[in-house]
């Protein structure tokens, strides 16, 4: 390779020894290491000369490169475009998640409640039909029925 085609590449790519000249699988970002760098990605900005517009590079800034890292030599110029302070994105804040999971809980007690009033306004009464009583056949006397038997032996009192 030649010394333009050198400054080309930007200085962050690393291959399995060497970062390949060609967009390859194998060649990561030392900036993002775990993460897998697209062909098309290494084509526009790691190997095409516009590393410097890179998202990665520009996130990087004047930070040292991780001590991890070996052989990796931070970036003589700094990027035209300043690099923007971030702030954080509100679903990663560690109280936004359980929140919206008692918000959905909440939500889902609320529509379970209205459903079954809904559903026990449009349902009709339940009624059990029964049969009427039967009618007696024999009226009942008027008297309540004496508490003592009359003598049957005797002068008649009455």
């Amino acid at each position: 390779m030649s010394d333009s085609s050198t400054q080309r590449i930007c200085p962050h790519l690393r291959g399995p020894g060497v970062a390949q000249a060609l967009p390859d699988e194998k060649n990561r970002c030392v900036l993002a290491s775990s993460i897998y760098l697209p062909r098309a990605q290494q084509t526009r900005f790691c190997l095409g000369g516009r590393y410097r517009q890179c998202p990665r590079f520009l996130r990087q800034g004047d930070r040292p490169i991780p001590p991890y890292v070996k052989g990796a030599q931070a970036p003589s110029v700094r990027p035209t475009t300043p690099t923007v302070r971030l702030r954080t994105l509100p679903w990663r804040y560690p109280w936004v998640p359980a929140a919206l999971k008692w918000l959905l809980l909440a939500l889902l007690l609320v529509a379970f409640v209205w459903l079954w009033q809904w559903r026990m306004a449009q349902t009709p009464p339940f009624v059990v039909e029964r049969e009427q009583p039967p009618t007696p056949l024999a009226t009942p006397t008027p008297e309540p029925p004496e508490q003592w038997l009359r003598p049957t032996a005797g002068p008649k009192p009455w």
